[in-house]
């Protein structure tokens, strides 16, 4: 591999989970509900972009989170730790249920994590470690 060529980074492995009743939805169930909210959006006039975003306000309100973004979809020079907002009490009600990235460097020193917002360590309720090339 050359300097030019982009790392290839593994699958996100599955989040810590979240205190029960809360729970972190998979690719799947989270798919269903937006899909089943955009067709009843569709059938009443509502655009498939507030319909989406009513069922995802909907999910979160009733403790069940998005599931965390691909790997495509996160900053690449970034660390890949991610944590989503999960405390209703310690965020601001638009940042629930969004995940944070971490902002340090790939590779950095240590479990802790920190974007600027939020902060967290591995193994804490609704975080995803960093990945490796290796996929772990």
């Amino acid at each position: 591999m050359t300097n030019t060529e982009p790392a290839t980074v593994g699958p996100i492995v599955a989040p810590v989970p979240l205190p029960a009743p809360l729970r972190i939805l998979d690719a799947d169930e989270y798919g269903r509900a937006i899909d089943a909210a955009r067709e009843a959006g569709r059938r009443d006039g509502v655009g498939w972009k507030t319909a989406e975003e009513m069922a995802a306000a909907a999910l979160v309100a009733a403790g069940l989170f998005p599931p965390p973004p691909d790997a495509e979809e996160l900053e690449a020079e970034c660390c890949t730790a991610l944590s989503v907002a999960w405390e209703a009490e310690a965020v601001d009600p638009h940042s629930l249920g969004e995940w944070n990235q971490c902002g340090d460097e790939p590779g950095h020193d240590g479990d802790d994590h920190d974007n600027g917002e939020f902060a967290w360590s591995d193994g804490m309720p609704g975080t995803v470690p960093a990945r490796t090339a290796e996929g772990g």
